[in-house]
């Protein structure tokens, strides 16, 4: 395996005109930026969520030409698809679907918390919910604390 090099510090090669060849490589139905400056060659990596640092793949050649003009500035490259093979249906972000969820059940759960607090001053607004004033919640709490260290 290749050694990696961030994107960032691709751009500062570029800027300097470092850069001797840059190729994207096709991984089955993936694509990999390799380059070479000096006497090494690199893949352009990406840091995780987790922290971690992997190989960059980008699903389509239109993502690799964004990348490299507006992330890069690198606007000649060569591109080897020798090993492409497209798959045609494609997970691309298996996590999405579960954060999705997650997010719908949080905004329901929210949704539902505001109706109830709307209803609660709706009811003090138009007297049908009392107000208990703090004494009386003192003693309240008093009576269910009694309960419980009664069981």
């Amino acid at each position: 395996m290749l050694n990696l090099i961030a994107p960032n510090s691709l751009k500062d090669l570029v800027d300097a005109n470092a850069i001797r060849q840059a190729t994207v490589v096709a991984d089955k139905d993936v694509f990999k930026i390799t380059v070479k400056y000096g006497m090494v060659e690199r893949i352009v990596s990406v840091r995780t969520r987790e922290g971690q640092i992997k190989e960059r793949v980008f699903t389509s050649l239109d993502a690799v030409a964004r990348f490299m003009r507006e992330k890069v500035h690198l606007a000649q490259y060569e591109v080897n698809a020798a090993n492409f093979q497209p798959i045609s249906k494609r997970n691309k972000r298996p996590d999405t679907s579960i954060r999705l969820k997650e997010a719908h059940a949080a905004l329901s759960r929210s949704d539902w918390l505001q109706q109830k607090v709307q209803a609660s001053r709706a009811g003090l607004a138009d007297g049908s919910n009392k107000l208990i004033a703090p004494a009386d919640w003192d003693k309240i709490r008093a009576e269910k604390k009694a309960k419980r260290d009664a069981i």
